[in-house]
């Protein structure tokens, strides 16, 4: 017996990203007595699935070998992670750390830095608070100088969350692929931390192992004034095209 499942599966193309409305036109057509309400049920069970995956908003596409990107982060960051919390339970922040970008490069970084963005004006409340465990290690917004100057590994830096970044998943203070990918691109610090000869590795790296959310992208680089800067990267310094990522 055919199921609506299999009706998806077997009617949408993979290659391309489809609405509710696409989900429920695609159902009536094949004569199959659905509803809005239906095919709303349907969404959700195949995201649970993992058949389908999310790639934008009210944009949907069957499961490919790409998957959603996640991190097994050290124990330190755990350990921030809970800290910060723990004394600001209402703050906003993200945390990236270097040595996620070892899966994207050919030379693994040894020395791993944690950046830490918070909530605007409470960079420094943050401060106070890792300050006990974390003396000698603890930055605030260091300029390019103070940051090699005192490079070590575990070095914790503190700066300034854009606002309405993307919040991670499972933990709102982690950091998408998205948001990595465009700090990368238009980040002063992370421009001169990152060596811009793997650029073209991450980045065809990262699109092609992981789901782009094109519409978190663009959303997160317009609110940093950074599309255009952005889409130039992409020209300038990778191997892929704008149609790849944004």
């Amino acid at each position: 017996m055919t199921t609506l499942t299999d009706i998806v599966t077997d009617n949408i193309p993979c290659s391309s990203p489809f609405s509710r409305a696409t989900l429920l036109s695609t159902l009536q057509e094949q004569n199959a007595n659905t509803t809005v309400s239906m095919a709303n049920h349907l969404i959700d069970t195949l995201l649970s699935k993992g058949a389908i995956t999310r790639v934008g908003y009210n944009l949907y596409a069957t499961s490919t070998h790409k998957k959603n990107y996640s991190f097994p982060h050290s124990e330190i960051v755990k350990e921030i992670a809970s800290d910060i919390i723990a004394a600001h339970p209402f703050l906003d922040f993200r945390i990236f750390e270097l040595i996620q970008l070892n899966e994207f490069v050919n030379h693994q970084i040894g020395n791993n830095i944690i950046f830490v963005y918070v909530e605007k004006d409470f960079e420094e409340d943050v401060f106070s608070t890792l300050r006990d465990k974390h003396s000698g290690h603890l930055f605030l917004k260091p300029d390019s100088e103070e940051l090699f100057r005192y490079l070590s590994n575990d070095m914790i830096i503190i700066g300034k969350l854009p606002s309405e970044s993307p919040k991670g998943r499972p933990d709102f203070w982690d950091t998408t692929i998205e948001k990595m990918l465009a700090d990368i691109a238009v980040d002063k610090v992370l421009r001169k931390i990152v060596y811009s000869g793997e650029y073209p590795e991450i980045f065809r790296e990262a699109v092609n192992k992981y789901i782009i959310d094109k519409n978190m992208l663009r959303r997160y680089l317009r609110r940093r004034g950074a599309e255009k800067k952005f889409r130039q990267f992409i020209k300038e310094k990778t191997q892929i095209s704008e149609e790849d990522i944004i």
